[in-house]
Order: structure tokens, then C-alpha cells, then sequence
């Protein structure tokens, strides 16, 4: 027997259904940068300002080849992600000289639409409609400010959204494209911390969808869950044993638990309705792996261990992927995630087969309650982190 990913190598047997594909990534929409409102002929001639505003443009001439575009020839998210950090680089040196010169710019940003390979059923909504007339008019419709701060930290969570779109992009079917998400998501996280951490202009910036604190928080651990995800799927190809990859599919199983809670408690927000079923079905999914994983980790040990071993692999399928809630949020998922949760039955079921034989025959041990069970534990020390914004902003090692 073999896990989801390691299968995935291995040659199939006669008859045997093809290992799945692995499970998409859920992105969020980004925003798009709008040319400067009103006039900005004081700012060019400014000693300082010019660099600021060309390296503004760049990111600006990127959204608007977009627009015009069209789905197909999109900017890649690589171009768009390399010219948001050369323009949070220029950014920062302003914040450094403290001068209050950007005052004489007014910089607009609007919501983009959801981008490619998101997760998203629902229609996208407009969070802009608390600014003013004259605001929205002036910056095409999208949300303009002067403060710095504000034009940090939505630069930021721009970069954090195309970030997302690259790993979700990404081949995960072999390690190097893994790593690449793993590292994607992990920028990712870090740039919305960084955002978060702006305080008041990531404030200011709330009449942008998704710009609250709460909603920064959340696809933070979204973007965590997801990179410790890829972080099982590398120690699972890398042949790590099935003890340590049970914690840390348990420890996804949790992470996944949270962001589903702190999705459903963005009701100000228009988040897609698919996300909240999405990471719980991801959570039951990893809890039934974390179960398989630690079972074939006891039959491993043989006698003494197998009664458990029949026992968590029993609750992998009657309490975990057919309860009532993990039953409902996979029938709610999409078709990836049923066909990889209909795929971890059918090896749930044919290790229990196979645990139950062992035991009539050769063990005959007694199998305990699922209630008497010891909850699995997860990992004592977060095995991802939020990337240091600094390193975050520089040219990418990937």
C-alpha cells in the first residue's frame, strides 16, 4: 500500500484506478493599479518622486495590457509579481526618507476580477462603494488615497495574490514543482502579514475588497495551510515515514479546520461561497490520511498495535470522510478534491480489508471504541512560516 503521492509514481496495477491529481490550490482576487488621479506635473519635478512613479507605471501598463488583452495573453504572474516588487523596493526607500512629498500624488487601485484557476463559482461584488463620488470617479472607478502606508500595504496584498496564482500554477506532480508552490504560498503568507502589520493604511485601504485585518488574517492561514499541504505531499514522495507523515497530515487537517472558520466569519466580505466547503473538505480529507498514515505506522509495529490500527482506519471512514460534516463539504467541493477523497476510500477500505485478515488470522486482538481512542496529535513546531517581508520583496530564488 502506498499514500496518495508516492502512488502516483509507482506503475498501476491491472485494474487499478490512476492516482488523482493533486488537489488545486484556492487563490484569491487581486487588485489592479490605476494611472495616478488628477495632476501630477508638481511630482515630476520633484528630485525623488520621479523613480517612484515610474516604477508605478510599469505595474500600471501590466494591469491595463491586461484589461485589453483578455484571459489568454495575460501577463504572467512572474512579469506582474517582478514588477510589483521592484515598485514596494521604491516604495520602501520613500517610507525610509520620511518626506511627506507623496502627498502631491494620488495613487488608485481597483479590485480585479477573479483571477485564472481560482477556486470560484460565486460572482464577484464590489466592496467600493463606501468612497466618495468624486474618489471613485477620479481613480476610474477604483479607490484613491495620498498615504503611503495605504499604497503599501495594497501593493503588498497585490503581490500576495499573484504569489497565490503562481503556486497554484504550478505542476505539483513532481518535488521541484512543489517546492516552487510551497515557497510561492509562503511569500504569500509573508506579504499579507506585511500588509496587516501596516496598521492604519492597510485601513484606509478597506474600501478595497478584502483590504480588512480579518480578511488579511484569514487568507494568511489559508496561504499556511496550503504551503503545509505541499510540505506533506514533498515528505510523502520523499519517502518519510508514516508516523511523521501522519502528524503532519493531521496538523493540515487543523489548519484547514481554522480557515474554514475564519472564512465563514467574513460576512462583510465577498468571499466565494466554494472556499468554506473547499477547506473542509481538505480537512476531513487530511484527517482521514493522518488516520491511514497512522495506522499503516502501527501495523508496522505489529503485535500489540493492530487492534488500533483496525480501529483508526474505521473512523477514517465512518466518522471522518462519511460524517455528516466532511461528507457534505466534499459533495460541495470540486471535482479533484471528490475524486481524491473517493481515491483515499478506496485505500482506507482496502488497508482496513487487509488489517482485519491479519487480525483474524494471526493477531487476534481486541478492537477498541473510536471514543476510546487517543486524539492524533499534530506537530509541536509549525513546520512553514510567514516569509520575512524583506526577502519577500527581493528577486526570488525560484
Amino acid at each position: 500500500m502506498h499514500s496518495l503521492f508516492r502512488r502516483g509514481k509507482a506503475p498501476a496495477a491491472d485494474g487499478a484506478v490512476p492516482a488523482p491529481m493533486p488537489m488545486p490550490m484556492l487563490t484569491f482576487p487581486g487588485k489592479k493599479a490605476l494611472p495616478f488621479a488628477g495632476d501630477t506635473s508638481a511630482a515630476e519635478r520633484d528630485a525623488d518622486l520621479p523613480s517612484l512613479m515610474l516604477a508605478r507605471a510599469h505595474v500600471v501598463a501590466l494591469a491595463a495590457s491586461d484589461s485589453a488583452a483578455g484571459k489568454k495573453q495575460q501577463a504572467s504572474t512572474t512579469v506582474t509579481a517582478g514588477e510589483l516588487r521592484n515598485y514596494l523596493r521604491h516604495i520602501y526607500a520613500s517610507e525610509m526618507k520620511g518626506a511627506s512629498r507623496h502627498q502631491l500624488l494620488r495613487f488608485a487601485w481597483r479590485d480585479a476580477g477573479w483571477p485564472p484557476g481560482a477556486v470560484s463559482g460565486s460572482k464577484k461584488t464590489s466592496c467600493s462603494s463606501s468612497s466618495s463620488s468624486s474618489s471613485s470617479a477620479a481613480a476610474g472607478q477604483g479607490q484613491g488615497h495620498t498615504s503611503l502606508a495605504t499604497e503599501h500595504a495594497v501593493a503588498l496584498f497585490a503581490l500576495a495574490a499573484e504569489l497565490a496564482r503562481a503556486a497554484a500554477a504550478e505542476d505539483r506532480r513532481g518535488a521541484d514543482g512543489i517546492r516552487r508552490a510551497c515557497r510561492a504560498l509562503a511569500d504569500a503568507a509573508g506579504a499579507l502579514s506585511a500588509a496587516t502589520s501596516k496598521g492604519r493604511g492597510a485601513a484606509e485601504a478597506s474600501g478595497l475588497c478584502h483590504m480588512t485585518d480579518a480578511c488579511l488574517a484569514a487568507f494568511e492561514r489559508l496561504m499556511l495551510a496550503q504551503a503545509l499541504e505541499c510540505y506533506f505531499e514533498l515528505a510523502v514522495a520523499g519517502g518519510k515515514p508514516p508516523a511523521v507523515c501522519a502528524k503532519i497530515a493531521r496538523q493540515v487537517s487543523l489548519d484547514y479546520q481554522q480557515v474554514s472558520i475564519a472564512l465563514d466569519s467574513l460576512h462583510q466580505q465577498p468571499i466565494d461561497k466554494s472556499w468554506a466547503p473547499h477547506a473542509q473538505a481538505k480537512a476531513a480529507y487530511f484527517h482521514a490520511e493522518a488516520c491511514l498514515l497512522r495506522a499503516r505506522a502501527l501495523r508496522d509495529e505489529g503485535a500489540g498495535c493492530v487492534g488500533e490500527a483496525i480501529a483508526r482506519l474505521r473512523y477514517a471512514t465512518s466518522a471522518v470522510l462519511d460524517g455528516s460534516v466532511g461528507k457534505a463539504a466534499i459533495k460541495k467541493s470540486t471535482a479533484p478534491v471528490r475524486d481524491a477523497a473517493a481515491w483515499l476510500r478506496r485505500e482506507v477500505e482496502a488497508e482496513l480489508a487487509a488489517a482485519e485478515k491479519d487480525n483474524c488470522q494471526v493477531f487476534f486482538e481486541r478492537v477498541p471504541a473510536a471514543d476510546a481512542l487517543p486524539a492524533l496529535s499534530g506537530l509541536s513546531e509549525p513546520l512553514v512560516r510567514p516569509t520575512a517581508v524583506e526577502k519577500v520583496v527581493s528577486d526570488p530564488d525560484y
